[in-house]
């Protein structure tokens, strides 16, 4: 599924927004895109069975990476 869908990441203003407000929340944009692209891919289910541990995944990524790095 494209991931443009979501049309913020598609503009050049929208992609200024993102990376203005991930650097605000110190959320790396690639973690932000991945958790829209998870949202994305599981927007057709009835129940959003797996999301959250997709989230958990994404976050707890970002974390060991930064855990790493602090070493």
């Amino acid at each position: 599924m494209p991931r443009d869908v979501v049309t913020l990441f598609a503009q050049d203003a929208g992609k200024k927004l993102i990376r203005k407000c991930c650097r605000q929340i110190n959320l790396p944009v690639d973690d932000l895109r991945r958790l829209v692209e998870e949202v994305v891919d599981k927007s057709t289910m009835q129940r959003r069975h797996g999301l959250y541990e997709a989230f958990d995944e994404v976050l707890g990524a970002t974390y060991e990476d930064e855990a790493d790095d602090a070493s």
